[in-house]
């Protein structure tokens, strides 16, 4: 029997509005006094978008190329469902690039574990 978790909303959707040139550090929060490690992204745009989490300080967004063990994790164009992925503790802050101009919106909600 496979492990199953239950997960919820922890905070407000925040909607970022993603071109090729990666975006600023932009601030994601719980509205929780519970430990969030995890945020849900949801792509709507027609490009992949490449996703970068961490502090205020981290460098740019960046797609990975062959031969490449750098990059960020890759969003699919389109997506109807959102994914879950983990992430640093809250509050953290996520750069966003796209493949082409775009603009792709993307949506991030801070996500708590409730099982």
């Amino acid at each position: 029997m496979a492990n199953t978790s239950v997960v919820r909303t922890a905070g407000v959707t925040t909607a970022i509005s993603v071109t090729a040139t990666s975006t600023i550090a932009i601030p994601i929060d719980d509205n929780t006094n519970d430990q969030v490690n995890y945020a849900s992204f949801l792509n709507t745009g027609s490009v992949p978008v490449a996703v970068k989490t961490g502090d205020v300080n981290m460098g740019a967004a960046v797609f990975p190329v062959s031969g490449s063990t750098t990059g960020d994790f890759v969003l699919p164009a389109s997506m109807t469902t959102p994914i879950v992925l983990a992430v640093p503790t809250t509050p953290f802050y996520v750069r966003l690039i796209g493949s082409a101009a775009g603009p792709s919106i993307v949506y991030v909600t801070a996500t708590a574990d409730q099982s």
